[in-house]
């Protein structure tokens, strides 16, 4: 590692617990917004577990985060108060993501300057939003008052995400220019987030009937329904099971770049849908026991429908009707007049 210049500004150090791909990929415009307020210092990132930021999503963070720290082992116990602490280089900023109590006095003892958490309504914070102030129930608004808190300025939401090129070319490839395709992912990490997969068939026949090309998204563990869904929407594609990918074929950078040559997306409260999200696509999500308020991808264009607005948190409650009328107005959007 080179030697760091000793003129410059010391590094800002962002501190979490870890992140799945979903939290990951729920970060990643305040990564984006926390580089645009800090364009010349050096960014660490520290994790007590592993961070799919440095793995799956790591092409996606050049020139974001300069270096990641995952599986430090900082955050896992309380007994480590009683301990002396590993890290011991010095932070201009030391932004604390999470909200466990002893796992914020943890990350206090990093050496700062400015230690910003909103852990206990930002008690341990040496800033504080203003008197009065209430949480948001976002995701990321939260992280964005965070960083607001931390330099007077609200940062800007920025969803311009850059894919490497032959990403985006394999993607026109597999769907070139021409039709209107509405990408369709039907799966979800877990089964109970999952709308019947019947109606992501009505909705993909409906796409069809409207001369649009359904493009369904299935992960490794949904390749069994690729069977059932052929015979059923025979106009539909599935191009993360075209024979002629290369391998490892089930990315996120591959997902983003095909999700991004479609007019819309459909999804459950999925992994999926927030790399829909990361493609800015417009986006209808469908939620059952989960916080739509809370979890809904950041995008330009979009829209959620719950279960409960049908009664109740099962995800059949939702009708197919609703859906595709949502979803027809996401690709074509009302004109407003002059």
């Amino acid at each position: 590692m080179p030697v760091s210049d000793r003129t410059a500004p010391a590094p800002v150090a962002v501190f979490t617990h870890g992140e799945l791909i979903g939290d990951a990929l729920t970060k990643i415009p305040f990564v984006r917004a926390l580089r645009g307020v800090f364009p010349d210092r050096r960014i660490v990132w520290i994790c007590t577990e592993e961070t799919q930021l440095a793995t799956t999503l790591w092409p996606l963070m050049d020139g974001l985060i300069d270096e990641v720290r995952e599986s430090t082992g900082i955050g896992r116990s309380p007994l480590e108060l009683l301990k002396p602490f590993p890290i011991r280089e010095r932070f201009s900023v030391v932004i604390d993501t999470q909200v466990v109590v002893w796992r914020t006095l943890l990350a206090r003892r990093l050496k700062h300057e400015l230690f910003v958490s909103p852990c206990a309504k930002y008690r341990f914070s040496d800033r504080k939003p203003p008197a009065g102030y209430v949480k948001p129930r976002h995701v990321v608004d939260r992280l964005f008052d965070l960083l607001e808190v931390a330099t007077g300025q609200r940062p800007v939401l920025d969803k311009a995400v850059a894919v490497p090129a032959d990403a985006e070319a394999e993607a026109r490839v597999l769907l070139p220019d021409g039709p209107a395709y509405v990408a369709i992912a039907p799966g979800a990490g877990k089964r109970h987030k999952c709308w019947p997969l019947s109606g992501f068939v009505e909705v993909a026949k409906a796409q069809a009937a409207r001369g649009r090309v359904p493009v369904f998204i299935l992960g490794p563990a949904e390749t069994e329904w690729v069977p059932e869904l052929r015979a059923a929407v025979p106009q539909a594609l599935f191009p993360l099971q075209d024979a002629a990918l290369s391998e490892p074929r089930y990315t996120p950078l591959r997902t983003i770049a095909l999700s991004r040559c479609c007019s819309a997306a459909l999804a459950n409260d999925s992994g999926t849908s927030h790399l829909f999200g990361t493609a800015d696509v417009p986006l209808l999500v469908l939620y059952g026991p989960t916080d739509a308020l809370k979890l809904m991808p950041k995008v330009k264009r979009g829209g959620f429908l719950t279960a409960s607005e049908f009664g109740g948190p099962e995800m059949e409650r939702i009708p197919v009707d609703a859906v595709v009328a949502k979803l027809d107005a996401l690709v074509e959007p009302a004109v407003v007049p002059a």
